[in-house]
């Protein structure tokens, strides 16, 4: 009895973790019209995303932990300012990637590198050994994902090798916040408001340091503001929230596969509301990664 109770509450941690990947899915598509609508940078999009999560952050939290919210010990809050310095700089790292390599590359380099080095590294750090289970849906979303995203020919751009270290970067750097998540989730020490909320204020304050000699911009028209609203409420303040839940009763290495629901997110947004056409290897691909969800979310015997 308490093996299937345990078994249902890890099941029920991978699907918020696959949740939050959703969400962050539809944060690209939106993140796209913003760039249509105003002239604006990377930078710029990226500090204004986290700096508009903290105030719906540090509001749920005061109504769910009151008090407690600022009850930290000194062992925990550097993983938390580390959980927040890792999302600021991977999103710098992955934006920095995309003008040498375009999306494709340095989203496949930067998605399918995260749970390869998250599996090498569990089992070095966390002594997570991964099943045979666990090797199979890696090896299928691995391959799904770098189907679904139609590479094509770089050859052309300038600074190829940069944008691919950069990518690699970027994928590094989710692959150990996977493990800081991991760390605070263990024990029940924190709540997870606690780190997204005390992690995203440093964030957004290391985005500001980056954003300001950059070029910080700040004028968008309402319905541009709308939707950075919706980057920093939903799929920011919400995801990140239910990505730390999760982390609590998920391996690090089966929240990294979970999160590739990311990239087949927006590729279904991308096919039926921005009406983009869908090739049958997109098609293959997104099954490869539907059977790799389903393949962790099997009960074990």
């Amino acid at each position: 009895m308490q093996q299937n109770i345990l078994s249902d509450t890890a099941r029920a941690g991978l699907f918020m973790v696959m949740l939050a990947a959703v969400l962050w899915g539809t944060g690209n598509a939106v993140a796209r019209t913003i760039y249509d609508i105003a002239d604006t940078n990377a930078f710029s999009v990226a500090f204004l995303r986290m700096a508009l999560s903290v105030p719906a952050l540090l509001l749920v939290c005061a109504m769910t932990l009151g008090r407690r919210m600022w009850s930290l010990t000194p062992l925990d809050l550097p993983y938390m300012l580390g959980a927040g310095a890792l999302v600021a700089l991977y999103q710098v790292s992955f934006y920095a990637a995309l003008p040498r390599v375009g999306v494709a590359i340095a989203t496949v380099v930067a998605l399918c590198s995260a749970p390869v080095i998250v599996a090498v590294l569990s089992a070095i750090l966390l002594r997570e050994r991964p099943s045979g289970k666990t090797l199979i849906a890696l090896t299928a979303a691995v391959i799904g994902t770098g189907l679904l995203i139609n590479v094509q020919s770089s050859t052309q751009r300038p600074d190829v090798l940069g944008g691919v270290l950069l990518a690699l970067l970027a994928g590094t750097l989710y692959a150990i916040n996977a493990l800081v998540g991991r760390k605070l989730g263990s024990g029940n020490r924190v709540h997870p408001l606690q780190t997204a909320t005390i992690g995203f204020l440093f964030g957004a304050f290391i985005l500001l340091m980056i954003a300001l000699p950059m070029g910080l911009v700040l004028t968008y028209p309402t319905t541009g503001w709308l939707r950075l609203a919706y980057l920093g409420v939903i799929p920011t303040a919400t995801g990140y929230t239910l990505f730390f839940s999760g982390m609590r009763t998920t391996t690090a290495t089966a929240a990294s596969i979970a999160t590739l629901m990311e990239p087949l997110t927006s590729t279904l947004i991308a096919v039926i509301v921005l009406h983009e056409p869908m090739s049958p290897q997109a098609l293959v691909g997104s099954g490869l990664l539907i059977l790799a969800m389903l393949q962790l979310l099997v009960r074990r015997q």
